[in-house]
Order: structure tokens, then sequence, then C-alpha cells
């Protein structure tokens, strides 16, 4: 299975959005960021990830939920 983000969006979250419900093939950092709440269908232990992650990373799985503490994030959609 090949994921595809183009042709389904995404869509940029921060923290004052609170919660983000979807399916999310990736989360990509836009700004230092801080993760309060996540849950992903295929990630182990998906809690491990609520942390900080710099600018410019990319996380990949079958995200569900994405919350922000701090920061600006884009969620692809897939």
């Amino acid at each position: 299975n090949a994921l595809e983000f183009s042709s389904v969006g995404s869509i940029v979250i921060n923290a004052a959005d609170g919660a983000t419900a979807g399916t999310f093939g990736a989360i990509q950092f836009l700004k230092d960021s801080t993760i309060a709440a996540l849950a992903a269908s295929n990630v182990t232990n998906p809690n491990e990830l609520a942390t900080s992650f710099g600018a410019g990373t990319i996380i990949y799985g079958n995200f569900t939920v994405v919350a922000l503490s701090s920061g600006l994030v884009q969620l692809h959609r897939v």
C-alpha cells in the first residue's frame, strides 16, 4: 500500500485548535511543536509520541486524533 497525500489534502493546526480528528498518514512539524495527545491505529505505544519535535520533522502512521500543546503542524490526510 502506498500513502498518497496530494489527492486527499491536508489540514494545518496549532494548539488553539484542540483535538483534531480524521485519518492522517503523516504529521509534518512546521514549527517546533509539542504533541499533547495522539491516537493511532497502527502505532504501538502512541502515547510515547506525546513529546516535542523540531521543525521539519515528519512522523508517519495512521493517526486518528492529534492535539498540540504548542507549535504548528500539517496533518496529511490519507
